[in-house]
């Protein structure tokens, strides 16, 4: 039987073959015959372990539009489950009052 480091080692490794493959976690499994729960358990610890090394893995990052994309219809989503649905499109100061 496996000792705790050799499995956690061994783990680790596929978690770092997952990273670079580019595959998602459901996939690499299936390829690699692992559950994916399993997987998913060992990367959770992974994470942990290695969270000082990756500088802002799980932080938001500021995207940039290079030019204003423009959309046919807007939908509106209110936490009490209302919704608003333009088909059409709506100038930012008309959502604006909307929202405030």
């Amino acid at each position: 039987m496996h000792s705790q480091p050799e499995v956690r080692e061994q783990m680790f490794q596929l978690i770092e073959q997952w990273q670079q493959s580019k595959l998602t976690q459901n996939v690499f499994c299936r390829q690699q015959s692992i559950r994916y729960h399993v997987f998913h358990y060992w990367y959770k610890r992974y994470r942990g372990q290695h969270a000082g090394s990756q500088s802002n893995a799980a932080s938001f990052v500021k995207l940039q539009v290079a030019k204003p994309a423009f959309s046919g219809s807007v939908e509106i989503y209110y936490p009490d489950g209302i919704r608003f649905v333009f088909h059409e499109p709506v100038s930012s100061n008309y959502l604006k009052a909307l929202i405030s």
